[in-house]
Order: C-alpha cells, then sequence, then structure tokens
C-alpha cells in the first residue's frame, strides 16, 4: 500500500499478512496518502503500522475452513487425555476459549438469508458446499418443549459422533456411548429493528429477509413476516437448564442446510440491545455534537417525538419516552412497566380492516407502511431494538392465537407413529425488552367470539401483571414477560384494554383536523430523520435507560436476599428527595383527614398513588441518565403528572 502512488483516504484501514501460520492483523485509524506524500509521511505511516500491529493466531481460520476436522482433533485428543469430562463439555470449552472474544467471535458468520442465498448458488458447482458449516445464530427460543434424542458420541473408526455426524447402524450398538441431546426451536427475534441487524453484521448486510428459509409459520409469531426458524439441538453436557421459551440466545455450531438443524457447539445469552447501547450513566457523547450532554440530548429526542409523530404535543412525547423505556422493576411487590394509552387519538381518515380469515392460522400483518399506521410506530422502529405492530380488530381477534398452543404436528403419510406435540407461536410470545404498539382503529361494530375474548384478556394480563399462558393439553402454565405497551386509541380511553397511564392526545392549537391527521399518519419516507450521530446518540440514552432497570429486577420470594427498596429499578432516591417525598405524603394524608367533604368528590390519595409517582420518578431520572432521583426530578415528575390530570379532567 505504500508503494502507491494513487490517492487514498479512510477513517478506518485493515490489512491482514500472512506469515507462515501466524496472522498478523493490522489496523489503521485516519489515514491519508496522496501522489504527493513525501518519504517522510511514509516513514511516519510505517511507524504507525508497526505500532498498532497485532498477532493473531490461524486456529480461528483453520477451523472454519474445515470444523469437522478440527472437532475430529479435539476428540482424539480427549480420548488420548482418558479424562471423565464429556467430550460435548470438552469442545464447548475449547470452542469459547479460541472464539470467546469479540474479536474472534465476530469472524463466524452469521446465519441470514443472505448466507442461504450463497449456500444455495454454490452447492450445486462446490460439493464442499453442503458440508455443514460454522455459523453462530443470534434468536428467540420459541418452543422448548421437544423430547430429547439420543446418539451415539462415538462411531466406528474412532470418529466422534453427534453435531451432524452419522453413521449407518449396521453392527451391534455400543449402548455405553448413547447421550442425550436436548431440541430447542429457534426463531429470528420477532419484531427485530432492522438498524439492530445491521449492527449485529456490523452493516455488512441487512437481515430483511427476503422469505420465510422454514415452512413452518405456526412457529413464528407474526406469521407473516420473513423470519428464520432452525432446530437447535444443544448436546447433554452444555444443556441450559434456565435456558426457556422467549429468551434471546446466541448459537455457535455446525449448521446442515438439508434438515436446518444447528448442532450447538457453544450458546451464551445474548442482550436485547448492544452492549454499546447500554452505557449508563451517558456522559459526554463521542460525536461531532459533544458538547450535548444528557439533559440536552434528552430533551431534542422529546421534541422530535412530538414533531414528527404527535402533532407536536410534547407532553404526550414525554409520555411516550418514559413508557417505552419503562421495564418490569418488581414481582414482589409488582411493579410492572408503566404502560400508557393515547386517548383522543384521531383514526386514519381511511380505515383498513383486515378480511375475516378461514384458515387454521391466519395471516398476522406485519410491518405496515400504510396510511392506517400511526407515524409514532415508524418513529419508535428507528429508536426501539424491538416493537411490533399489533392492530387490533375483529378478525385479527377472532380468528389469530395471542397465546402459545401446543397441537399434534401435522400426520405425515410416511410416518405410522402419532405425530408428536409441539408448540405453536402466538402473537404475544415475545422477547423480553419488546415493546407492543397496539392500535384498536381497525375495530367496528361486530361480535367477538370466544376466541377474540380469551385473546383480549392475554393481552390484558401482558399489560397488568406481565405473565403469558401456554396452553397445553388438559393443562395451562403461565410464563413470566417482560413488554412494554403503547395503546393508540379514539376514545377518552380503550374500549378493549385497560393501561396503567392514559394521557389525552393535545396536538397544537393552530393546527386544522385535517393537517393533523396528516402529521399523525405519514409514512415513514416522509419522517424528517436527524444526522445519524444524533440518531445513534438516542438510542444509547434509551438503551442504557433499559438496561439500567433489567439488571437489578428485584423478587423479595426468592431465596437470595433483595437488594435495598430505595434501588428497585436500579435507582436510588436521595436522602434530601426522600424527606420531602415522605413528608408531601403525610401532608396529604392529613389535610384529607381534616377536610373530607372537600375530598369526598376527589381521589383519596393512597400508597398506589405514592408507587405510581416513584416509578415515574425513577423513569425521569432513567431517562436524563441521572444517578438517582433529586428534588428537581421529583418536582419535574409532580409538574408533568399535574399537567395530565388537567388534560383528563
Amino acid at each position: 500500500m505504500l508503494g502507491k502512488t494513487h490517492k487514498v483516504r479512510c477513517s478506518r484501514f485493515e490489512v491482514t499478512v500472512v506469515n507462515s501460520r501466524e496472522i498478523y492483523h493490522v489496523t489503521l485509524s485516519s489515514v491519508s496518502t496522496s501522489r504527493n506524500a513525501t518519504h517522510q509521511s511514509s516513514t511516519k505511516l510505517k511507524r504507525v503500522l508497526l505500532r498498532e500491529i497485532t498477532m493473531v493466531s490461524s486456529v480461528p481460520f483453520d477451523i472454519l475452513a474445515d470444523p469437522q476436522a478440527a472437532i475430529q482433533e479435539l476428540f482424539n485428543e480427549h480420548l488420548q487425555s482418558q479424562s471423565t469430562t464429556e467430550f460435548s463439555s470438552f469442545l464447548s470449552n475449547r470452542f469459547k476459549e479460541i472464539f470467546g472474544k469479540e474479536e474472534r467471535l465476530d469472524l463466524i458468520p452469521h446465519l441470514s438469508a443472505a448466507y442461504f442465498a450463497r449456500d444455495q448458488l454454490t452447492s450445486s458447482s462446490n460439493p464442499l458446499s453442503s458440508l455443514p458449516k460454522l455459523v453462530q445464530f443470534r434468536g428467540m427460543v420459541q418452543d422448548t418443549s421437544a423430547s430429547p434424542e439420543l446418539y451415539l458420541s462415538q462411531l466406528k473408526d474412532g470418529k466422534y459422533g453427534g453435531w451432524g455426524a452419522h453413521d449407518a447402524i449396521d453392527q451391534p450398538v455400543d449402548y455405553s456411548n448413547l447421550r442425550e441431546c436436548n431440541r430447542y426451536w429457534v426463531v429470528s427475534v420477532p419484531g427485530e429493528s432492522e438498524w439492530v441487524g445491521q449492527a449485529l453484521l456490523e452493516h455488512k448486510a441487512s437481515i430483511t429477509l427476503p422469505r420465510s428459509h422454514q415452512n413452518a409459520d405456526h412457529k413464528f409469531p407474526l406469521t407473516s413476516t420473513s423470519h428464520i426458524g432452525i432446530q437447535a439441538n444443544v448436546y447433554s453436557a452444555q444443556s441450559d437448564a434456565d435456558m426457556k421459551s422467549t429468551d434471546i440466545v446466541t448459537f455457535v455450531g455446525l449448521f446442515e442446510a438439508e434438515c436446518d438443524t444447528l448442532h450447538v457447539i457453544f450458546h451464551f445469552h445474548a442482550n436485547t440491545v448492544r452492549e454499546i447501547d447500554q452505557a449508563y450513566p451517558l456522559s459526554m457523547l463521542d460525536t461531532p455534537e459533544s458538547d450535548h450532554r444528557t439533559g440536552t440530548l434528552r430533551r431534542e429526542l422529546v421534541s422530535w417525538i412530538a414533531d414528527e409523530s404527535l402533532a407536536g404535543d410534547v407532553d404526550a412525547a414525554e409520555w411516550v419516552l418514559l413508557s417505552t423505556i419503562s421495564r418490569v422493576q418488581s414481582r414482589h411487590p409488582p411493579i410492572m412497566p408503566a404502560s400508557l394509552t393515547l386517548a383522543r387519538f384521531p383514526v386514519p381518515i381511511t380505515r383498513t380492516v383486515p378480511a375475516a380469515s378461514t384458515s387454521a392460522s391466519p395471516a398476522f400483518p406485519g410491518p405496515s407502511t400504510s396510511s392506517s399506521t400511526p407515524t409514532l410506530y415508524h418513529v419508535l422502529s428507528l429508536l426501539m431494538p424491538i416493537i411490533t405492530h399489533v392492530p387490533l380488530s375483529l378478525p385479527l381477534l377472532n380468528d389469530s392465537a395471542f397465546v402459545p398452543e401446543s397441537k399434534p404436528r401435522p400426520r405425515s403419510e410416511s410416518v405410522d407413529e402419532d405425530p408428536e406435540d409441539e408448540l405453536y407461536s402466538g402473537i404475544l410470545q415475545l422477547a423480553p425488552s419488546t415493546l407492543c404498539f397496539v392500535t384498536d382503529s381497525g375495530v367496528t361494530e361486530g361480535q367477538i367470539n370466544d376466541r377474540g375474548v380469551r385473546n383480549l384478556r392475554a393481552l390484558q394480563e401482558v399489560i397488568r401483571n406481565q405473565t403469558l399462558e401456554y396452553v397445553f393439553p388438559y393443562s395451562g402454565y403461565r410464563f413470566e414477560t417482560d413488554i412494554g405497551c403503547v395503546v393508540c386509541t379514539e376514545g377518552k380511553k380503550s374500549a378493549l384494554v385497560e393501561t396503567h397511564i392514559t394521557v389525552p392526545l393535545e396536538p397544537g392549537d393552530s393546527l386544522p383536523s385535517s393537517e393533523v391527521q396528516q402529521r399523525l399518519y405519514k409514512s415513514s419516507a416522509e419522517i424528517n430523520l436527524p444526522p445519524l450521530e444524533k440518531l445513534e446518540a438516542w438510542r444509547k440514552l434509551i438503551g442504557g435507560a433499559m438496561a439500567k432497570q433489567t439488571g437489578s429486577v428485584v423478587d423479595s420470594s426468592s431465596p437470595s436476599p433483595s437488594p435495598p427498596q430505595a434501588l428497585v429499578g436500579g435507582i436510588g432516591v436521595s436522602n434530601e428527595a426522600a424527606e420531602l417525598i415522605q413528608e408531601e405524603f403525610v401532608q396529604e394524608r392529613q389535610r384529607e383527614v381534616k377536610s373530607p367533604l372537600e375530598t369526598k368528590a376527589q381521589t383519596i390519595t393512597t400508597p398506589d398513588d405514592l408507587i405510581h409517582r416513584m416509578l415515574i420518578a425513577k423513569l425521569i431520572a432513567l431517562s436524563s441518565h441521572e444517578p438517582e432521583v433529586s428534588i428537581e426530578v421529583w418536582k419535574q415528575m409532580k409538574n408533568l403528572e399535574s399537567r395530565r390530570k388537567a388534560r383528563m379532567a
């Protein structure tokens, strides 16, 4: 590169030099050379290269080139060591040592639609392309109920068993070599925003998938949305007793495209948002606008949400921000996400109601760009890592399944045995930290059948108690969820579901109703986007506030000692603010006792009201990345809450 005379400008340049069996990875930042580069500048460039050079072992590349040979080599090593440790555990630990670091893990290709397409193009011309490949897949565990499979841990001629290695059984089986393999059904994360996938793939390719690779749409909550569904085989010693449905997990293993099976070598639970977006507190920003502190950044975010999607209603935008970052903070006592209803939300100019479906698995509407979808959904899709839109209508309620249900698999003509039950997904089987955006403008006059009533009850149960029922033959079990909810309704409150907070929408006074509707329902292409640096900073602001709560969920029923009450939600309360809050609450109760006639027509202050105020105050502090609830934050909460009550009146 140094001997070239053409101009080269880049903000980051990487060179890989192969020397024997060692690979030297060179990283150069902010390089600029030109035709007139002098010898002095070339010498300086060489020094920078030598200073930033790092040595990377070739072992990861050898494994990627032939993963089966690498597993066989480790299997032989395990046999010679005569270790009592299961080979599955030995293999998993060794691969974790090799690919445990982030830069090593990035070498493993992601399983995506582009990967499938590339594999199909090369399979006909290259016979080696049909061999299992080492890949990684980040997905949501959809079904954990499949029965384990048995496999031979050692095949004839000293070959390893499992991980896609097969052997014809033409001789007696050594039953001492039988091991168990647990099977899970894993799907793409439902509702994951496109920008999250692009970040995971390092902006190399989009994960907007053209089709479903599997003909098993009943396993994915959003059936009409493109996705990937695979079976993950986790071998005995690697089994994770804590793995449950809706967990987001990254699996690394050998993928067999013929049977859509990923033979897992190791796995780890993945975070909903990238670690880079989970910094808390968010101090100075490493952007061209680094002089903007968190407070200014937050005000700009609220203003942008209001202008682009809520016809200039800043208070409504403030409540939307608080609701979207809210997560489960405590199970016992229950402190659930602050679900929000935007009341008096105008309906679209033309309502679009999906036709009733007569199929067993009606198609769920995917991400919509029509004029019936509020702009708020498109705006939140640019900010939230996972978001789904549930456009309530009579056909959707009466024909769809909101909860997962175990049913027999369709009978195959080639198999005489009774089919095994498998879990059919439901619209509400969503990963933790998902934001569920609900609209009811599609509900018209008609009857709701028994299924529709059960679906509404399931949605209400998720909002109120954060639990979702899984229906099995002769029984049902409730599993914990962590799903935020924002509801848009035309009336004073939603007639279908009840949320924790209701905020009537108040657009700008000077806007005519026709313009309000146009601003509330403009398409995603009409949104005025901020600079990318600002948008990423807003995502970090939201991601950090969400991650701060999910890391400290309180459950007083667990045997382990619970943290102090002041730390519920991952944030405390200053001593000065705690004294003020207590004093104000006591004074309010005393006034109510002294003047019962004046307060009879008003709502009496209860401990639940105090819990609500504390929740909102902590959300305000979290959204500002403050270390604790201060007196200033408490006063900000009181002003916001008083304005909301004035609207309600």
